[in-house]
């Protein structure tokens, strides 16, 4: 079961050209990112400053290990945020491959800015790359492999992802799929190992995608081992399990912090914090509002994390791509069936049924009716259990019954087409969460994230299980590759195949896309400075903290608790790396939480406050008095003033005070 040949036209388009495409596009895709690389941070100002401050903690950590400080990473985890608490790194994902990828760009110019964006970039061109490599591999049309690589690559819920680096982070995947298939296609260990190491990267680069992508890996290896009959094969065995094993000692430690969170008392993740995260029925009607063609029409319920349509595109070629392998595997089944009627007249009744349940379903909520019905048989579309449950039954009994059903369904699951649209749609239910919603309205029967979520170490820790919409158009990409080689077989025009490719980008297109955005915020603050600097244009407060003893500084910054101005102290920290009190990240600790309580507007009561100060540990503050309006600044000053603290310098609105800890 080897790579089909290419044909010689498509062979033409190689890897490296691909690459260029994939660029090209993705520059375009970004713009006007591409004029600011060293200065301008795409989408927002909120979390993409917790992952630069991660890139900077990891990068600076790892320079260190390479210039002969072998103690470096002793304390790795143990990040400057939310001092004292320990593990503060393991508060939210630590980046730790993307942080590899950057080296050494940042050992060069130290410009945290610069490395983000040249990442943010990567993540669209080797995206598609391994796209292409694996569709090309499996359809033997590097055409079709650029058009699957351009839908993964510009997928149109990356758009409201771009300040979640970790989400966009997506490339390994593929790779992964692309290494293993060339491991069984050669047997040749190179490819196997760059499989692992591919694993590796995506484990490192997001924890989501660990967890979510996992199951999928070892479900298309026992695909590839039971197509290609190796069930036997101890040589097959014993290199997959070498792999597994590399995999997982190099992946452990990085999950070691976050189960010593958990010991310490950090709590999962609520089922109504997950479900609130959860994909709707209809978010896969829902685009972005930032896209130029999708995004006034395709807004069937807007919500959190839930703007999941995969474009037009995508499905139309998964559709031609589910039509041809049936059809292509319905020919294979040579075997006469014995049932009294014909086996495919009721094989083609449970196929349309099945790809129609999601289309009814969604229309039945929506006409607000309590059931559907195809023929003769009734869809119970507000129980979604009960009618995956009729069509089992159905399916069943037509195998039973139907030698010719049973001979296609072995033909049609042996294939990439039927592995890639069964696994889209596995997705597709783990993006539902716990329970399946349609327009915010609870569907009778638990989705089977809900099993995951007691069943499966890691799940209770994750709140959005939507995100399972990226292995959606992961393999979605997969079968609209497939099934743009069949349009490039029957119809014998690459220039189509190209109208495609344009086609999908278009319908994700959002360029010029937002650059440096800031949120207003409420109460006694002026709005969050609207660009944040590096290098020499850093503010004079943070350069005069580079010139503070370490160890021996611990930095508080007010206006604290409120985010804007905390992801700003968070990223300008990376200047320093002195421990501030103040932090930002995926999760909060009770001795922020508390602080913050009484730190937050500190003359409403000052002697609580001052106290709370006193006790942290904190030897400077930094009161930012243009941060705040109606002159609350000088009054956090003076507050600071009357209780003892020292005025040690003041550059441009910023004061800072040297404290008198009780510590």
């Amino acid at each position: 079961m080897n790579a089909r040949p290419l044909s010689p036209q498509s062979s033409a388009l190689s890897p490296l050209r691909a690459t260029a495409v994939y660029l090209l596009v993705a520059l375009a895709f970004t713009w006007p990112l591409p004029l600011g690389l060293a200065r301008d941070i795409p989408w927002d100002l909120g979390d993409s400053l917790l992952n630069l401050w991660i890139l900077g903690w990891d990068a600076d950590h790892l320079l260190r290990f390479f210039s002969g400080d072998l103690g470096a990473l002793r304390g790795f985890w143990n990040a400057n945020i939310f001092y004292p608490e320990p593990l503060t790194l393991a508060y939210s994902e630590h980046l730790f491959a993307q942080a590899v990828q950057i080296l050494p760009i940042y050992a060069i110019t130290h410009n945290l800015i610069l490395c983000y964006n040249l990442l943010f970039l990567s993540t669209f061109v080797l995206s598609g790359l391994g796209m292409f490599l694996f569709v090309r591999e499996v359809s033997g049309s590097a055409r079709a492999g650029l058009v699957a690589g351009l839908i993964y690559a510009f997928a149109p819920l990356r758009v409201p992802q771009f300040a979640h680096l970790q989400v966009i982070s997506s490339q390994w995947m593929p790779f992964a799929l692309y290494g293993l298939r060339r491991y069984f296609d050669t047997r040749r260990t190179r490819s196997l190992a760059g499989a692992a190491a591919a694993l590796v990267a995506q484990n490192l680069s997001c924890g989501y995608f660990l967890l979510f992508f996992a199951p999928f890996v070892i479900s298309y290896v026992l695909f590839e081992i039971s197509t290609r009959k190796r069930w036997r094969d101890a040589r097959t065995w014993i290199a997959m399990s070498a792999a597994a094993a590399a995999v997982a000692a190099v992946t452990l430690p990085f999950l070691m912090p976050y189960l010593e969170l958990r010991r310490l008392g950090f709590p999962p993740r609520s089922l109504a914090e997950v479900e609130t995260y959860s994909a709707d029925v209809y978010s896969y009607w829902t685009a972005a509002p930032e896209l130029h063609i999708w995004g006034k029409f395709a807004r069937a319920f807007p919500k959190p994390e839930g703007d999941l349509f995969p474009s037009v595109t995508a499905l139309a070629l998964g559709v031609v791509c589910l039509a041809a392998s049936v059809r292509a595997a319905w020919a294979r089944a040579t075997t006469r069936p014995v049932a009294a009627i014909p086996g495919f007249i009721p094989l083609v009744y449970v196929l349309v049924v099945g790809s129609l349940v999601y289309t009814g379903f969604v229309t039945s909520v929506l006409l607000e009716r309590g059931f559907s019905q195809l023929g003769p048989l009734p869809i119970a579309v507000r129980s979604l259990g009960r009618t995956v449950a009729v069509l089992a039954v159905v399916l069943a009994l037509l195998v039973a019954a139907s030698p010719r059903a049973r001979a296609f369904l072995r033909e049609w699951l042996g294939t990439v087409a039927g592995f890639a649209l069964l696994a889209a749609f596995a997705a597709v239910a783990m993006s539902f969460g716990p329970e399946v919603h349609s327009l915010g309205r609870e569907v009778h029967g638990s989705g089977p994230y809900r099993f995951f979520y007691w069943h499966v170490p890691g799940y209770d820790g994750l709140r959005v299980p939507a995100r399972f919409a990226m292995l959606t158009m992961l393999f979605l990409s997969i079968a609209a590759g497939l099934g743009a080689r069949e349009v490039e077989r029957r119809i014998h025009r690459g220039a189509l195949l190209v109208m495609l490719g344009v086609i999908a980008v278009a319908e994700s297109f959002a360029a010029p896309i937002i650059i440096n955005g800031t949120a207003a915020i409420e109460g006694n603050y002026a709005n969050p400075p609207a660009r944040l600097f590096t290098g020499d244009r850093i503010p004079p407060a943070y350069k005069f903290l580079k010139t503070q003893p370490s160890p021996g500084t611990v930095v508080v910054e007010f206006p604290l608790g409120e985010w804007a101005y905390e992801l700003s102290y968070v990223y300008y920290s990376t200047a320093h790396w002195h421990p501030i009190l103040n932090g930002y990240s995926g999760s909060f600790p009770l001795s922020y939480v508390l602080r913050a309580t009484t730190l937050r507007r500190p003359d409403e009561t000052p002697g609580a406050a001052w106290e709370t100060l006193a006790a942290s540990g904190a030897t400077l503050a930094i009161v930012h008095e243009d941060f705040y309006t109606d002159g609350k600044g000088k009054v956090v000053s003076d507050w600071l003033s009357t209780h003892g603290a020292r005025l040690v310098a003041e550059f441009d609105g910023d004061k800072v005070f040297e404290l008198k800890s009780k510590n």
